[in-house]
């Protein structure tokens, strides 16, 4: 029978700092993430009771779409198979980094202790629930997932599944077993630069790492050209009032273009969308957007939209403007003005350094 859901809800599960969830999918006003447990801490897990609890969202859901649901861009139109397995995870119960970036939407940053989930990873495996499949994926962030303890353990037990995998990661700790692991695996790793230049970097940030984040990216890079399945992304995240400029852009893919970088993602200040409603954030984010897109095509790289970016483009409120955004002069003239206009709506997080690890 299908049914509107999707690959979380059927065999999706992600490991929050306190919880676990179906997905780590946040969207419109706050909704996303479903429970599948409250107050999991890394204890062994009774993996029926487990779908048990996805079996009942599943049969809700095929009569109305359930409140954490509504509004996401992954549902649509899939056949419930009713079988029991576990392809699409998220591991981000660290709440540790080392980097401070302004944009940092965590509110549970302040907690410096985590919970170990190899154990109960390495069981799933064991016991047969875990399938690694063509839409599966394995994900690791949070904080960040490099200083996590038996990171490297994790990497080479679903790298031998053979299942896809993907790390966001600010690039400032290099793993040498992740850059093996994509030699020969399927690995996605995403690295957020926000930035053409160490001095914007550095505001972004708030630590001064851009010069060993380059560095790692050229070590990355190398590895997975040895692999016909893994590559890097490098992400902009649009941040209001840091690196909102034309001007950033362009240095951005500049050094792109020297790193020999081939896929790009921009992103947007989720602190920002949540201050203004999605479809009344400042025109200038849309046509940094544009800009960005524009100048991939031009040199012949992948372009994606993550998360925030992707929801401010789905509501959007202005056309796109062809004339403007080839209009180099005109385009700097406008955003900039548009950017003063908006200064008002710009959103900067508390950086606490109670979670942050040298």
């Amino acid at each position: 029978m299908k049914y509107l859901g999707c690959d979380y809800m059927e065999h999706g599960l992600c490991f929050e700092y306190n919880d676990l969830h179906d997905c780590c999918m946040t969207h419109h006003f706050n909704l996303g993430m479903p429970v599948v447990l409250h107050n999991y801490y890394g204890e062994s897990i009774d993996w029926e009771r487990i779908f048990e609890i996805k079996r009942n969202r599943i049969e809700q859901q095929k009569i109305e779409t359930i409140r954490e649901c509504q509004g996401c861009c992954y549902l649509r139109e899939i056949e419930d198979t009713e079988e029991k397995y576990i392809s699409q995870i998220t591991i981000q119960q660290i709440k540790l980094c080392n980097a401070r970036c302004r944009y940092c939407g965590d509110d549970f940053r302040i907690h410096k202790k985590y919970y170990d989930v190899y154990p109960v990873l390495k069981d799933m495996i064991e016991k047969g629930y875990f399938r690694a499949t063509a839409n599966g994926l394995v994900i690791f962030q949070g904080g960040e997932p490099t200083i996590m303890e038996h990171f490297d353990e994790l990497i080479a037990l679903y790298n031998e599944q053979k299942a896809r995998i993907k790390v966001n990661t600010s690039g400032i700790r290099f793993s040498k077993a992740l850059a093996e692991a994509m030699k020969t695996g399927n690995i996605l790793i995403c690295i957020s630069l926000d930035s053409g230049c160490r001095k914007t970097y550095n505001k972004v940030k708030d630590v001064d790492k851009f010069d060993v984040v380059i560095d790692s990216i050229k070590k990355y890079s190398d590895a997975a050209r040895k692999s016909q399945d893994s590559k890097v992304v490098i992400k902009y995240l649009i941040t209001p009032g840091y690196n909102d400029t034309i001007e950033e852009i362009d240095l951005f893919f500049e050094k792109m273009k020297k790193l020999k970088i081939k896929h790009i993602a921009f992103d947007a200040d989720s602190g920002y969308s949540s201050k203004n409603h999605i479809k009344d954030v400042s025109p200038h984010i849309h046509y940094l957007i544009d800009y960005g897109k524009m100048k991939a095509e031009k040199e012949k790289m992948e372009f994606d939209l993550f998360s925030v970016a992707f929801y401010i483009e789905q509501e959007r409120q202005i056309p796109y403007s062809k004339e403007l955004i080839t209009d180099k002069k005109r385009l700097i003239k406008t955003v900039n003005e548009l950017r003063e206009e908006n200064k008002d709506k710009n959103f900067e997080y508390a950086v606490s350094c109670g979670y942050y690890v040298d």
